[in-house]
């Protein structure tokens, strides 16, 4: 039977920043993929749907395959924020598939980096979710959102360096480069960044972020007092997820390998290559799903 007249499994993994969605024949194999735009339901719902549905149809073109076919396919989304309530139910009755689910990407970064076995995942991008396993113990940690946590992510990092420069403008701590650089971006005075703070997403004050650890790395003063309450904080969170007793640590997302190099020997012994990556937590989701299911 060709890939045009059977059901296909669509994988979407959509983060803060971006969006991936790959098209896979239900035996396994990846015959389109695409990336896009931030895809958090919960910062700005319709900007999200738009930009998983528009890496959707671009997936589907590179498969060679019209995107109209999606009412005949099945959609496995992890995206960030279907944790909180109502938000995943939300998304699937706006999506078109044939059958849907949509849960959180913890659960697909989990199961892609873990497969089935113990382990813990420090997953720290834009915002951040930890997740330890062991035994069928879990443990979690975070992934409540920019306002309550995000502990440690780029969003975090960028509004506490904003903060601080604020802080150095008023003189209540001594400017650095960093602080300086931050302030003249913004026109030499808090005015702009009073204004950018108004409708800055998670991603906005996560673009803070690559200059932050390479300032850190210059010695820069107050890079190197959030930086190091960061890492601070996520010892603590290890120590609290019973991480050494997993057996292996996985560090993810777009500023895991950062902190990676920043982690006490101990937590460096235990870091370990994923299994796989988001996608692939989707795809062996939908497969245990739908299990035995063809059309």
């Amino acid at each position: 039977m060709s890939k045009e007249s059977k059901s296909l499994i669509v994988t979407v993994d959509g983060g803060g920043s971006t969006c991936r969605a790959s098209v896979c024949e239900v035996s396994g194999g990846v015959i389109g993929t695409a990336r896009g735009g931030s895809a958090n339901i919960t910062t700005d719902f319709n900007h999200a749907l738009a930009n998983i549905l528009d890496t959707v149809h671009r997936a589907y073109s590179a498969a060679g395959l019209d995107p109209t076919r999606m009412v005949n396919d099945w959609g496995f989304l992890g995206l960030a924020g279907a944790n909180l309530d109502g938000m995943a139910a939300k998304t699937e009755n706006a999506l078109n598939f044939s059958r849907v689910k949509v849960t959180s990407d913890r659960e697909i970064t989990v199961q892609g980096a873990m497969g089935d076995e113990d382990g813990t995942v420090a997953a720290i991008g834009t915002g951040s979710f930890f997740v330890s396993r062991q035994k069928e113990k879990v443990l979690s940690i975070g992934g409540w959102g920019f306002q309550l946590g995000d502990d440690g992510g780029g969003a975090f990092l960028g509004r506490k360096l904003l903060r601080r420069t604020i802080h150095a403008y008023d003189e209540i701590i001594p400017h650095s480069p960093l602080t300086r650089a931050v302030l003249q971006r913004f026109g030499g005075t808090p005015q702009g960044l009073v204004a950018f703070v108004q409708a800055a997403s998670p991603m906005d004050y996560g673009s803070f972020a690559p200059d932050l650890i390479k300032a850190y790395y210059a010695g820069d003063t107050v890079a190197i007092e959030i930086v190091d309450a960061a890492v601070s904080s996520l010892h603590h969170t290890l120590d609290v997820l019973n991480t050494k007793a997993t057996g292996a640590l996985y560090m993810l997302g777009g500023l895991g390998a950062a902190y990676t190099k920043l982690l006490r020997p101990e937590y460096q012994a235990l870091c370990a290559t994923p299994k796989g990556d988001a996608s692939d937590g989707a795809f062996s989701l939908a497969q245990r799903l739908w299990a035995g299911d063809s059309e």
